[in-house]
C-alpha cells in the first residue's frame, strides 16, 4: 500500500514538473533573451546591493535613509554593469572555447590566438542574436522533454518539435 502511495506521488511530481518544463520552455521560445537579461539585470543588481550596503556603506558612516538610497543606486547601477558585462563574458567565453578547440590541430600558438580573436569578436557583435537563438533551442528542447514526460513522441517527432518551435520561437525574438 505504501509502494503504490510512493509511486503515485512520484508520478504527480512528474506531471507537475512537465508542466513546469513546458511553461518554462515556451517562455524561454519565445522571451528567453528578454528573460536572460530581466535575470542578469536582477542579480546584478542585487549583488552590487549587498555589497555596497555591507561594504561601502559602513565605510562611509551615513545613516537612514541615504544608506538605502545610495544600496538602490548600487542595485541600479550594478544590474546596468551586468547587462553590458554578459556580452563581453560571452565573448570571452566563445574566444576562450575557439583557442582550445583548435589550439591542438597547429603547430604554434598565434593562429589559434586569432581564431580566438575571430570568434571574440563576432560573438560581441551578434550577442543579442545568437542568445536569441540559443534560449529558443533550448527552450525548444525544455517543450519537447516535457511532451516526452506525458506522452512518448519518438525521436523524430520529437527533434522536429524541437526544430520548429526553435526557429518559430527565434524569428520571434530576432523580430521583436
Amino acid at each position: 500500500m505504501m509502494i503504490l502511495q510512493l509511486n503515485v506521488n512520484l508520478q504527480s511530481i512528474d506531471s507537475l514538473l512537465a508542466i513546469i518544463f513546458l511553461i518554462l520552455g515556451l517562455i524561454l521560445v519565445f522571451y528567453g533573451r528578454k528573460l536572460v537579461k530581466i535575470v542578469t539585470f536582477i542579480v546584478g543588481g542585487i549583488v552590487g546591493a549587498i555589497l555596497i550596503y555591507e561594504y561601502i556603506i559602513p565605510w562611509l558612516k551615513i545613516s537612514e535613509p541615504f544608506n538605502y538610497i545610495i544600496a538602490l543606486l548600487g542595485f541600479i547601477i550594478s544590474g546596468v554593469l551586468a547587462i553590458a558585462l554578459i556580452h563581453l563574458l560571452g565573448a570571452a567565453i566563445a574566444g576562450y572555447l575557439a583557442y582550445r578547440f583548435v589550439n591542438p590541430y597547429f603547430q604554434d600558438w598565434m593562429l589559434p590566438l586569432i581564431i580566438a580573436v575571430i570568434a571574440f569578436v563576432v560573438v560581441l557583435i551578434l550577442f543579442n542574436k545568437l542568445l536569441s537563438i540559443g534560449t529558443a533551442v533550448l527552450g525548444a528542447i525544455l517543450v519537447s522533454y516535457s511532451i516526452n514526460i506525458f506522452i512518448s513522441l519518438g525521436i523524430t517527432v520529437s527533434f522536429i518539435i524541437i526544430i520548429v518551435l526553435a526557429i518559430v520561437g527565434a524569428y520571434y525574438q530576432l523580430k521583436h
